[in-house]
This record gives C-alpha cells, sequence and structure tokens, in this order.
C-alpha cells in the first residue's frame, strides 16, 4: 500500500449556511449573490488563547504549478482536499480495529513522510484517536459540496498522537525533494489546520503526498505569509489557466507549529486517496529501534 491519511474528535457536526465565498471582495454581482449549505465539523479543540501569537521562525514561498481547474476557482478553505476541518471526521468503529501500528508494507521505493520526525527528537507517541474521514460529495465550484459517509478503505484515515501542549511540530521527514532544498508546500493553513504538500502541484489529486495535522497552533509567521499569497489566488474566480503561483514552501524539519492539546490528529492522502496512517513500514520506518521488521507498537 502506497501513501495514507487525519483530523481530531469530530463529537457533533454543526449545520451552518455559507454565504459566497467572494462576499465582500471585489468580485462579480452575480458571485457575490452565490449562497450554498454545506456542513462543517463540531471540533472539540483548545482555546486559541494557548497558542503562540509571535513566531521568530522564518518562512518563504515557491512555484506551486496549478493542477486543479475549477472555474471559478474553488478556494482552499471550501476544497475538502485541501481543509480537513471541512470534510471532517470521526472515531472509529471496526470491531477489528488494532489500535496499534500495524504491518501492510510498502511498495514506494522512496521513503514517504516520516510521522515520528514530526517531533523532536524522534518518536512515535502514544496512539490517543482513532478516525475516520469522510468522503465527500462534490459539487459544481464554487459550491464546497456535503459530506458523505466514512470512508471504508481503511479501517482507520486519521490518527490521534499524544502531543504535550506547546511543543513544537515540524515538517516530516521524506525521502523527497521539490526542489531549492525545500520539500513541501503548503496546501492550506488555518489557525488550527495545516496540508503539506509534498510535490510542487497544487491539488492532493495529482500523483504524491499530502499530509495533514490539525489541532495544532499554526506558527504565526507561517499563517501571515500563506494567507498573502493565497489571497490574490483564491478570488479570480475563473480558472486563467496560469502555469503557477507562489505559495510557502518550508524543508524538511522546519518548525510549522506547536501542538495546541495533548492529541495532533494526522491524515495522510496518496493522489487523492485517504490512507491508513498506521502503515508500520511506509509512515514509520524513521523511529527509535527500527530495522525493517514492524511488530505492532503502541509507543508508550
Amino acid at each position: 500500500m502506497r501513501g495514507r491519511f487525519v483530523g481530531i474528535v469530530a463529537v457533533a457536526i454543526l449545520a451552518v449556511s455559507v454565504g459566497s465565498p467572494y462576499a465582500g471582495t471585489p468580485t462579480s454581482p452575480a458571485h457575490a449573490a452565490t449562497q450554498y449549505r454545506t456542513y462543517l465539523p463540531f471540533v472539540a479543540k483548545a482555546p486559541a488563547s494557548v497558542c503562540p501569537t509571535s513566531s521568530s521562525n522564518q518562512c518563504t514561498s515557491g512555484p506551486a504549478m496549478q493542477y486543479d481547474q475549477d472555474n471559478p476557482v474553488r478556494p482552499a478553505e471550501q476544497h475538502a482536499d485541501k481543509n480537513l476541518d471541512l470534510r471532517g471526521y470521526t472515531p472509529s468503529t471496526d470491531p477489528a480495529l488494532v489500535r496499534s501500528l500495524v504491518n501492510y508494507g510498502t511498495d514506494d521505493p522512496n521513503q514517504p513522510p516520516q510521522f515520528a520526525t514530526l517531533f523532536s527528537p524522534y518518536r512515535v507517541p502514544q496512539l490517543t484517536g482513532f478516525y475516520r474521514v469522510y468522503s465527500w460529495n462534490w459539487a459544481p465550484s464554487p459550491n464546497p459540496g456535503t459530506r458523505g459517509a466514512p470512508l471504508t478503505t481503511w479501517p482507520v484515515t486519521a490518527l490521534g498522537l499524544r502531543t504535550t501542549p506547546g511543543e513544537v511540530l515540524r515538517v516530516p521527514v521524506s525521502a523527497y525533494d521539490i526542489g531549492g532544498g525545500m520539500e513541501v508546500l503548503i496546501l492550506y493553513a488555518d489557525e488550527d489546520t495545516i496540508a503539506l504538500r509534498y510535490t510542487r502541484e497544487d491539488s492532493s489529486g495529482s500523483q504524491g503526498y499530502t499530509v495533514h495535522l490539525d489541532n495544532i497552533c499554526t506558527d504565526p509567521n507561517l499563517l501571515t505569509l500563506y494567507r498573502s499569497l493565497d489571497c490574490c489566488k483564491r478570488y479570480e474566480f475563473h480558472y486563467r489557466g496560469w502555469s503557477g503561483y507562489n505559495l510557502p514552501a518550508l524543508p524538511a524539519g522546519q518548525p510549522i507549529g506547536t501542538a495546541r492539546g495533548t492529541e495532533v490528529v494526522v491524515a495522510v492522502q496518496d493522489t487523492g486517496s485517504f490512507m491508513d496512517p498506521r502503515s508500520c513500514n511506509e509512515w514509520w520506518q524513521i523511529r527509535p529501534g527500527y530495522t525493517g521488521s514492524c511488530p505492532n507498537y503502541n509507543g508508550h
């Protein structure tokens, strides 16, 4: 199995009416009047007051190649393959659920993103949550669509990892390089969610990995840079066939934020499909004591 993926405790679902993402911006009257309904997850998270309000981390940007051809362009926060909070997840109810890392093997000759390297020093934390990401019913852009049933391809498609509130979280190490010493683009970011793209394409649908992290305090400088770059693309609501534009680009190990509470949720997509983040021979190759064998392990 190649590549697997997401979010923290969706304990309830809040139905909200969402207006056009272009409202309040200089767009056409027709789009400003567009209304649609979507269902957003109500997620139990620590308050924003626990998050740092400043940062000493320096962030740079690099070119992202436009892959999605939505017309009008779908804003990233309304794209269910970029914003994990939009799609949502729920605790897995699989009766055969194994609450530890599992051995699926791997068919990737290179090293996929390694979740133990989120932390410094590297570690396999206690596994605290086992979730399934929801499927998605896509609608014509800019309507984001609606949530479907939980995905069933794998027993787990989002994994909760034990954290210490305030500890630094970093870009997971992999064998991939997008050029210029950079490893990932920031495909999406808000105050508590981030999507890391291990290719230059601005989409989770093209070939390659996307790692989602939820229930974090996104680094303030990184979030400011992302918003300054994303702003100029997202409101161009007609697809222009651009060859590219800039998004934040980060090297392996770069701080991306801090733990908001005692659990961070990770999910991973490979060419658009959410995978199982427990796969020890894929996402956990870099870890203390790993020699290529992969017994079940719950990291206490």
